[in-house]
């Protein structure tokens, strides 16, 4: 059973001045995203292809989260994630093609639209905090997935320090 992995970038800076696609991480941003890596570890065995925004808050915190994971995995930029609807979510997932039948397949962006695809997947209302991750079974294939195919297994949303 394949298995998608979401998660919404972690904690980011607004400086002044800055374009939002080049807004990196804070302090916490990045411990969080660390955080998220090893409880990822602890509880998915590996990542197959991460899909990231180009945006540098979401490469950054990929990057955080696979260092700490310690798994490597192929590491796609999705420009259709960047200020994507549930819509273009939906058609990157249906879209996906993945060689093995149990794939983990980990997408990491930004929200309204993470949340909404979480919740139109698995027919529940979840809403992500930075960092949040949600993990879905996918019975039957990519192409399929909605919610009367995709299961909540898990929600989570790492805080280093606590």
């Amino acid at each position: 059973m394949p298995t998608l992995v979401v998660v919404r970038h972690a904690k980011a800076e607004t400086p002044l001045g800055l374009q939002d696609i080049a807004r990196p991480l804070s302090e916490r941003g990045r411990a969080d995203a660390e955080e998220a890596g090893r409880w990822l570890a602890a509880t998915i065995d590996r990542p197959d292809l991460v899909l990231t925004s180009p945006a540098r808050r979401t490469e950054e915190t990929t990057a955080r989260l696979l260092q700490s994971w310690g798994k490597a995995a192929a590491v796609v930029d999705e420009e259709r994630i960047y200020e994507a609807s549930l819509g273009d979510l939906l058609r990157i997932v249906r879209g996906l093609d993945t060689a093995r039948p149990d794939a983990v397949v980990v997408l990491v962006g930004h929200n309204p639209g993470l949340s909404d695809l979480v919740s139109s997947l698995s027919g529940r209302m979840v809403q992500l905090r930075t960092t949040g991750i949600a993990v879905l079974d996918v019975s039957g294939e990519w192409a399929d997935a909605d919610s009367t195919s995709c299961a909540l297994r898990l929600e989570h949303t790492p805080r280093a320090g606590e």
